[in-house]
């Protein structure tokens, strides 16, 4: 069946400064009411899929053509966040939600019945919050993240591509990818959650919230993976992909720096510390190895 309209529009930019400008606080995206999310990603061919539902993650999923079936999928999503909660026990970490009643029906694989017959139901929107922080933590989980902050976005998009400098080819693009909130209730599928910053320091740091993506599949039968933007009705898109050559993601990571957006301030923990020099060493590794005999990184 063709499609009427697009599940996104596009935009192009082709220097770090047009695309900063086009999501600044004075621009906007839209003629109508905005109160967009954002999320960056160093590649623009990238789709959104959550990290437990990309290929090669194991467990559960080996690759596209590969994987468990529908039940089963929600069997391992639930050993995680309970793996999670047990290990947070251990250190005398408090986790979201929790009580006996939590810890026995909620996140316990013996009790979730009604999600290995109807997969479609998971998750369970009281776990949300715990899928959150074990997401903020390098748990994989269902949950894709998103900021209210566009330059956090931005700073995301240009560290994820500067880590990847080596791989670098004339036509790779970032992007940003931008979903209004005003038109969301048009799109049936799209769920929207917000946790309290209090579960992550992370979390309060980026303006950071989730769309959960939508299982699909019966008992015991298959399921299929496809990016978030691919659930977005045949209606005038409400979401827009705003993409910048990979060879502006030093330029652009400078000016995220200098409005107060580096590593540190967006993990502000002695990770984020870690990550801000990390970030510099990959600008200075793409410019050492990319301009060897012109510049085609700018600083």
């Amino acid at each position: 069946m063709t499609r009427k309209y697009a599940p996104f529009s596009e935009r192009r930019y082709e220097t770090a400064e047009e695309l900063w400008l086009a999501l600044s606080p004075t621009s906007k995206l839209t003629e109508g009411p905005e109160n967009f999310i954002y999320r960056g990603q160093g590649d623009a061919s990238w789709p959104l899929v959550p990290s437990i539902l990309r290929p090669r993650k194991q467990p559960p999923i080996v690759s596209y053509d590969e994987m468990v079936d529908a039940s089963e999928m929600v069997f391992h999503e639930l050993l995680i966040l309970s793996g999670f909660a047990a290990h947070c026990d251990t250190i005398g970490i408090a986790i979201p939600n929790d009580s006996q009643g939590f810890r026995a029906y909620a996140i316990n694989t013996q009790t979730a019945d009604q999600y290995y017959k109807d997969p479609s139901l998971w998750p369970n929107s009281h776990v949300l919050d715990l899928m959150a922080m074990a997401q903020h933590h390098g748990v994989p989980t269902r949950l894709l993240d998103w900021t209210t902050k566009p330059f956090t976005a931005l700073y995301f998009a240009a560290s994820s591509a500067i880590a990847d400098y080596a791989n670098w080819v004339g036509e790779k693009r970032l992007a940003i990818w931008a979903i209004n909130r005003e038109q969301l209730g048009l799109h049936q599928q799209v769920t929207l959650h917000s946790s309290p910053g209090s579960i992550s320091k992370h979390l309060a740091a980026q303006g950071g919230l989730f769309t959960v993506h939508p299982h699909s599949g019966f008992r015991s039968g298959q399921f299929f993976v496809q990016g978030l933007e691919e659930y977005f009705e045949d209606i005038p898109p409400s979401m827009i992909k705003l993409t910048l050559p990979v060879f502006e993601a030093v330029r652009l990571l400078r000016l995220c720096c200098k409005a107060g957006f580096s590593g540190a301030n967006v993990y502000p923990t002695p990770d984020g510390a870690g990550r801000a020099v990390l970030d510099d060493l990959n600008c200075e590794g793409a410019r050492r190895f990319w301009n060897r005999t012109e510049i085609l990184v700018r600083y």
